[in-house]
């Protein structure tokens, strides 16, 4: 189901005062909602496919205290992302991955990109002076391992 101009618009917002995505990039994006799953992507939804699935990417789940993007979105999006980016050394990002709260003394608050080396890993959270990993725990692996292997 399409979501409504009044989630659209709330969405857009979002990426773009969090994130400094550009309006028209969102705009341009096809969306759907599947309960609080928010759904996009570039292309059409298919006729006689009734999954929003088939769109594209989950970039965020609608939750009554707020909406939440995913770290696959975030990953994504990368160089357009122009606000609430943090870069993590290796050992920070090692103790994020390995789901640890680690102390954050910036101006970021709320939902975060979190990168390394230039490059945006997923969501991440700034609260309380702590900064932790939203990204799933299957992606958290991956990329222990893929630190393993290079270290």
């Amino acid at each position: 189901m399409p979501v409504s101009p009044e989630l659209r618009q709330q969405i857009t917002t979002f990426f773009v005062q969090q994130f400094g995505i550009s309006e028209s990039f969102i705009a341009n994006l096809t969306m759907e909602a599947n309960k609080e799953e928010i759904w996009a992507g570039t292309g059409m939804v298919l006729p006689g496919i009734f999954s929003p699935r088939a769109i594209g990417l989950r970039i965020g789940r609608d939750f009554s205290g707020g909406f939440k993007p995913t770290s696959v979105f975030l990953a994504a999006l990368g160089s357009l992302i122009t606000r609430s980016v943090i870069d993590v050394s290796l050992e920070e990002l090692r103790s994020l991955l390995l789901g640890q709260r680690i102390p954050y003394a910036g101006a970021e608050v709320g939902y975060v990109a979190l990168s390394y080396q230039g490059d945006v890993l997923g969501c991440g959270q700034c609260r309380n002076g702590k900064l932790h990993a939203l990204i799933p725990t299957g992606r958290r692996q991956e990329l222990l391992e893929i630190l393993s292997i290079r270290s």
